[in-house]
């Protein structure tokens, strides 16, 4: 950095040099204040929560006890405030946990059937209520994501879809396979968005119509978490729309290997496996299930055993390791050797990249190592 500045100063006129460091410094204050706001966002959200969380129940408590119908109405409309007001702190934490680089996905195979019938129980008495044709087009297709990240990106572009469509309109969600991959389009019949305001409809709080019934509802925060949960993930979204015709939002996944219907008879014969587990039951019965589809397999019980069989396994092609030993096993890896780390859901946070929860599923755990491999 001297030796960069003392070029500057011989090289650069002194006009120049000071424009530089004047954009120098607008940057570090640009930088800072965006670390301010997320730290900001997470504190004043994580404190919130408990308070909003403690009217709800007197609310709940209130309508318990008023009979009154004009009270009972009244009540309703404070429950409503408040859910808006839960839905939107929780919407803030997770803007600043994802601008702050907290959130940790768990890779594995994941049904696209399940979750799409999951959302459509969730969302099926909304759009009934408002009259809204919802038609669910899904394949028994499974991708390699972190399930639950996934989940919330299609429920966050279904409910925005269902936000912005008028009584009487329709929102379908349409699975599509383009050779290797899945596209899961999401269309509606409802305002559209102009051309000129689609680059920025995935910046927090941007809503697509302020005019809109429902636009008080919300900060246009919801595409923001979709547009980091896509990138965080490793997908691709794309978006069609024009005035009064319509949006329709296509995410981009890769298929699992297990769906691609291609014999994979012995694709894993030769590959070498290291099981870290302390309890002996797991770690023999996972043993044996990777001998059984031809890897050479090593076993440790603790860090200090594998560190020995890393010393003389270096060429390892994967570490599959349990979540409590996650931690202590990470230092000693390369960084060229990838791991799965298996454990409770509640553990994927600080487990690292792969993640599969126990128990865990042969087809599932198979499909992630051939998606690393």
């Amino acid at each position: 950095m001297i030796e960069q500045r003392g070029l500057e100063r011989n090289f650069i006129p002194p006009r120049v040099a000071g424009a530089i460091h004047l954009l120098r410094e607008k940057k570090e204050q640009a930088e800072r204040a965006d670390r301010d706001k997320s730290r900001f966002l997470a504190v004043a959200s994580h404190d919130l929560r408990q308070p909003v969380h403690a009217l709800g129940l007197y609310v709940d408590e209130l309508r318990r006890r008023i009979s009154g119908e004009e009270e009972q109405k009244l009540v309703l409309q404070v429950a409503r405030s408040v859910d808006a007001i839960t839905h939107l702190i929780n919407s803030l934490l997770d803007i600043a946990k994802l601008d702050a680089g907290s959130v940790v996905p768990g890779f594995q195979s994941c049904d696209i059937s399940e979750i799409l019938n999951r959302i459509d129980a969730s969302v099926r008495m909304q759009a009934e209520a408002r009259k809204i044709r919802l038609i669910m087009h899904s394949l028994p297709v499974t991708v390699i994501s972190d399930s639950l990240m996934l989940e919330r990106i299609l429920m966050n572009l279904v409910g925005n879809a269902l936000k912005y469509t008028p009584r009487g309109g329709t929102v379908m969600v349409a699975c599509r396979r383009r050779g290797a991959g899945l596209t899961i389009e999401v269309r509606d019949n409802g305002i559209g968005i102009e051309r000129e305001r689609q680059a920025g409809i995935f910046s927090e709080y941007v809503q697509l119509n302020s005019r809109h019934p429902d636009a008080q509802n919300g900060l246009g925060l919801g595409l923001a978490i979709v547009d980091r949960l896509v990138k965080l993930l490793g997908h691709e979204i794309a978006l069609r729309s024009a005035p009064n015709r319509g949006s329709t939002f296509a995410l981009k996944l890769k298929i699992g290997p297990a769906d691609l219907r291609v014999s994979h008879q012995g694709e894993l014969s030769g590959k070498r496996m290291l099981v870290i587990d302390a309890d002996k039951k797991e770690r023999e019965g996972l043993a044996m299930l990777l001998a059984s589809w031809g890897c050479e397999v090593l076993v440790a019980c603790s860090a200090s055993s594998a560190r020995k069989h890393l010393k003389k396994a270096s060429s390892c092609d994967l570490l599959i390791c349990d979540a409590y030993m996650h931690e202590a096993v990470e230092k000693l890896l390369p960084q060229s050797m990838p791991c799965i780390t298996l454990g409770k859901e509640s553990q994927s946070g600080m487990a690292g990249r792969y993640f599969l929860s126990k128990p865990v599923k042969p087809a599932n755990l198979r499909s992630l190592i051939r998606h690393i491999l």
